[in-house]
């Protein structure tokens, strides 16, 4: 028999963390996992979400709506709905993979198959911490801490950003990351595009899937807080106003943590 598990809860999406009409699209990513993480077997760690925020994820009054589609013997794969209250629409809906470590040996290693390599570029503490808020930035740009290494918005010649990035103590206590955290940070970034383009037109994400590459615990914090990230990003090509954005969250010692791939539409 196929076990089915349905959970319930409420979710009341804060203010202060817009990108435009509505919230950040990291907000909702990190809620569903949140949800996620809260109803499945400790032992089955996040591998992967792939989302769609077909509406603005407005502040206030939401349900989470979080269904076990399927346990497996080495993986499960859950659902989640994010529905506003006032209107019982769904705004945004996404899978969750999870899945248990089994320890298993392969010859060559596992560690050896990686074909990414981290980029050579200044190390965090040579990059000073850029005010990416209102009016230069997005509202929820506030919360985070950017260090920008290639040119900001407008301002550079290929669409291929790389800069470090952190989820500082003023926004939230922690020295280690937590999967939640990861997968919703790597959204983070402005769109790589926006380097190159003359003028920030509007863009919207059309979907968006992350893997998750290594054990949130294992990023060691540095003077007692969590580590600063290494944001790559890069378009592969461009039809019709249709792109595919290529993201990456690198730790500061070479490792990949989270790679993203989202599809983005120019709007006008």
């Amino acid at each position: 028999m196929v076990e089915q598990l349905t959970f319930e809860s409420t979710w009341d999406v804060p203010n202060t963390w817009q990108q435009g009409r509505g919230a950040w699209g990291g907000l909702p990513v990190r809620a569903m996992v949140d949800a996620v993480v809260r109803n499945e077997d400790a032992r089955r760690e996040v591998r992967s979400i792939a989302v769609h925020i077909p509406e603005p994820v407005f502040p206030g009054a939401h349900r989470m709506h979080t269904r076990l589609i399927r346990r497996g013997s080495a993986m499960s794969m859950w659902q989640v709905d994010v529905i506003r209250e006032s209107e019982n629409l769904t705004v945004a809906f996404g899978q969750v993979v999870t899945g248990e470590d089994k320890e298993l040996e392969f010859d060559p290693p596992t560690a050896t198959w990686g074909t990414a390599v981290f980029p050579q570029v200044p190390g965090f503490d040579q990059v000073e911490v850029a005010p990416i808020r209102p009016p230069f930035g997005p509202e929820f740009g506030q919360h985070l801490e950017f260090r920008p290494i290639t040119p900001l918005p407008t301002m550079g010649t290929e669409a291929l950003v790389y800069g470090w990035i952190n989820l500082p103590q003023r926004t939230e206590v922690g020295t280690h990351w937590t999967a939640a955290q990861l997968l919703s940070i790597v959204d983070a970034w402005w769109p790589s595009p926006y380097t190159l383009m003359k003028s920030m037109r509007p863009v919207a994400t059309v979907s968006f899937s992350a893997n998750l590459l290594i054990d949130p615990k294992d990023i060691e914090p540095i003077a007692g807080e969590r580590s600063p990230l290494l944001h790559e990003s890069s378009v592969s090509s461009v039809q019709g106003g249709f792109m595919s954005e290529l993201r990456r969250l690198w730790t500061p010692d070479g490792r990949l943590a989270v790679e993203n791939l989202q599809s983005i539409m120019v709007i006008k």
